[in-house]
């Protein structure tokens, strides 16, 4: 009796962690596939930013790097506000002209552009930049300055325009 109970334990034990193994594969999955610009651009009033990143230097780097709040409620509250868009703009349930100044938080730039450059050899990094350090103890967002930064087109992160 005690041997089938274990068996069991066993075998329910096993089943819950294939479970959650192919629940936490499957939302990675779609988590990083909901952070590319293939997926981004599905949005029309998001492809003119999603050409002119292709052309930045920033061409490599998906738009989650750089457009969600770090820490688990960010990437949680960046996926339900994504999902809110996605929803709208399929239903045509918006209002417009749309104005939405994307989030670009400055833990992101100095992700990488501050100490290790997570694989990026040839990017620029601000560490022995005075006039850079000067700006982060002033509290200036990197936005303030690089507003087209990732885009390389004079849209303005808070240019409204018509989405016909």
């Amino acid at each position: 009796m005690v041997k089938a109970i274990t068996k069991l334990l066993i075998i329910a034990v096993l089943i819950f962690i294939s479970i959650f193994l192919v629940g936490y594969i499957s939302f990675m999955g779609l988590y990083y596939y909901t952070s590319t610009p293939q997926f981004c651009s599905k949005c029309h009033y998001i492809e003119p930013y999603v050409i002119s990143w292709a052309k930045s230097p920033h061409h490599n780097v998906n738009c989650m790097n750089c457009h969600e709040p770090t820490g688990s409620l960010g990437k949680l509250h960046s996926k339900a506000r994504g999902l809110n868009y996605y929803v709208s703009d399929k239903t045509g349930n918006y209002i417009k002209p749309i104005i939405d100044a994307p989030f670009i938080s400055d833990a992101r730039c100095f992700g990488c552009h501050i100490g290790e450059t997570k694989g990026y050899p040839n990017i620029k990094t601000i560490n022995s930049s005075k006039e850079h350090l000067q700006y982060i103890e002033e509290e200036l967002k990197c936005s303030s300055c690089h507003i087209n930064t990732g885009h390389e087109i004079n849209i303005g992160v808070n240019k409204v325009f018509n989405t016909n």
